[in-house]
């Protein structure tokens, strides 16, 4: 029990995740057919197009679903600055907990991520157990995935495209960005009744369940990069951003979670989006310009409702750009629907 964003805590279970589950290899076709791959753009580009594709988004939920989701539109239609908001959120969150960014991210100096990888794993450990210290179940596993991303990351840059001038320092900043927002997230469940949100659900489910439909779409020809994989880590961490903001929370104590399906997605992937503006966004040395847009879009429609039953397929066939797009917007919405 306690307080968060003005509201008081409420009382939920955890229903575990069954890693066993075979519901998200079952969503693979033995065949499909890839369409023609998309055309490298630049991050000017990207950013014009994302914020076209939001727009849309946005103008099809007034138009449609005005008062289910008018809490989040209220947020959405405030948020000139949705990044700074969340953003504050995570240093506050960090700061409350001991963690002294600045001394943290320094100690790296210049040395290169590639040649500080232990340091870095090590930092993450010490950070994970600061936020997750009276749970052992909740900081094995968020541990146990930070250490896959920090390990994708390794691989990455081994293989492409990431930079191999990479610094610790940049690298660490993410990971404790991500690290802290699991933290807030987890914080958000004990005063909600969104158990989605419990740091155990995020990793075990959604993240996990992510990296599931990945090895099986490998399993059976398809391709995936540990690029990808890193995009579906960032996208599952980030894909209910939107629950941390203190009026959203206020607006779930008062009416429940009505419209949280339109809402959080949109808000989620302003939020992702935000990050392409912002010259100090860390983020912007992990992922290139159409790499944000694969985390915006995923983000975006992790809740599309369509006709096509290829909306929750998994694509194999040629490797290219829009089959890349597809599998990685497929593979979030197939392990979050898992959750309904």
């Amino acid at each position: 029990m306690g307080t968060y964003g003005g509201v008081m805590a409420k009382e939920e279970s955890y229903v575990p995740f069954d890693r066993d589950d075979g519901a998200r290899r079952a969503a693979l076709p033995r065949t499909t057919r890839a369409p023609a791959p998309d055309p490298t753009i630049s991050l000017a580009e990207a950013t014009k197009r994302e914020q076209t594709v939001e727009a849309d988004f946005f103008s099809n939920l007034l138009a449609q679903h005005r008062e289910r989701a008018r809490p989040y539109i209220e947020v959405y239609e405030a948020a000139t600055d949705l990044i700074t908001a969340i953003d504050t959120l995570i240093v506050r969150h960090a700061e409350k907990s001991g963690f002294n960014r600045e001394e943290e991210f320094n100690r790296f100096g210049t040395t290169l991520f590639k040649d500080a990888i232990d340091e870095v794993m090590s930092a993450a450990e010490d950070l994970t157990a600061r936020y997750f210290s009276r749970s052992e179940k909740k900081y094995t596993s968020v541990i146990t995935n930070v250490k896959e991303f920090i390990s994708l990351m390794s691989e990455t840059q081994s293989n492409g495209p990431l930079s191999r001038d990479l610094l610790a320092r940049d690298a660490f900043k993410l990971i404790a960005q991500n690290i802290t927002a699991i933290s807030l997230q987890d914080k958000g469940s004990d005063v909600t009744t969104i158990v989605e949100l419990d740091a155990n659900h995020l990793m075990e489910h959604d993240l996990q369940g992510c990296m599931q439909l990945a090895d099986a779409l490998i399993e059976q020809g398809g391709n995936l990069s540990p690029m990808d994989k890193l995009i579906l880590h960032q996208s599952a961490v980030y894909h209910r951003v939107g629950y941390m903001i203190p009026p959203i929370l206020q607006a779930i104590a008062q009416r429940g979670v009505q419209g949280k399906d339109l809402g959080i997605p949109m808000l989620g992937a302003h939020y992702i989006r935000s990050q392409y503006d912002d010259p100090s966004s860390v983020w912007k040395a992990i992922f290139s310009a159409h790499e944000f847009e694969l985390l915006h879009k995923a983000v975006l429609y992790q809740e599309k409702e369509s006709d096509n039953p290829s909306d929750m397929a998994l694509q194999i066939g040629t490797p290219n750009d829009v089959t890349r797009e597809h599998n990685l917007e497929a593979i979030l919405r197939i392990s979050h629907k898992a959750d309904e």
